[in-house]
């Protein structure tokens, strides 16, 4: 007997048929991850993906409470050594994200370390989702905090973490209004991000250091030294 098609898309005609699936979701992910029930958590993370994938960005506080109450197990999953299940979960914010927009920058600190941690594994597969789901945080939300975690990873031992929080700085830089990018805050870290990718001992690091140096010169021509 050939597997059940996974739900791409679920509408919900009614708050209370939402709060019912969010509710089923939650119960769901819930469980310890063991041999036994990790392949119930990504089913849980597909149906929360069609959920948002349907019409419940609709109810875009009710689905950011959701999201937010459920952090502790997602973050779980995302960070699973299941390779399946991690990129369920991942795959799962990347929905999300996508599905709520500007909405989501309040889960932004509960969520973006942990994708941005991914860049750690040795493992492409997750560094690969991991991008694409920064990618659309980035996209999706406009949000400058983005920026915040970017310049801390940047300051990791590991060089595919630095890599990776290098060229989400890129990817702010591309996206962002630059009235955003000039706020003492954010220009102060976007700085101190190029001052030390300039030096990084990796040269894929110190080429897109490079690249964001030249983004900053043309958005930010005012701090530039005279």
């Amino acid at each position: 007997m050939p597997p059940k098609a996974t739900l791409t898309s679920i509408e919900c005609y009614t708050l209370s048929h939402l709060h019912d699936e969010l509710a089923s979701v939650q119960d769901a992910l819930s469980v310890t991850e063991t041999e036994e029930t990790w392949d119930s958590i990504g089913h849980a993370l597909n149906r929360f993906a069609a959920l948002c994938n349907g019409n419940a960005n609709n109810y875009p506080d009710d689905l950011v409470a959701a999201l937010r109450s459920s952090a502790r197990p997602v973050i779980s999953a995302i960070n699973s050594e299941r390779t399946r299940l991690s990129g369920n979960a991942t795959d799962f914010i990347t929905t999300a994200v996508t599905a709520l927009g500007s909405s989501f920058e309040p889960l932004i600190p509960h969520y973006v370390p942990t994708v941005l941690n991914l860049c750690t594994r040795t493992n492409k597969v997750y560094i690969t989702r991991a991008k694409a789901c920064i990618a659309a945080l980035v996209e999706y939300t406009q949000a400058p905090i983005i920026i915040h975690y970017a310049a801390e990873s940047v300051k990791d031992k590991s060089v595919s973490l630095r890599l990776g929080a290098a060229e989400t700085l890129m990817l702010c830089m591309k996206s962002f209004n630059p009235p955003d990018l000039e706020k003492e805050s954010r220009a102060k870290e976007i700085e101190a991000t190029i001052r030390s990718t300039a030096v990084d001992a990796n040269a894929d690091v110190r080429k897109v250091a490079k690249k964001i140096f030249e983004a900053y010169k043309i958005l930010l021509p005012k701090r530039l030294p005279r």
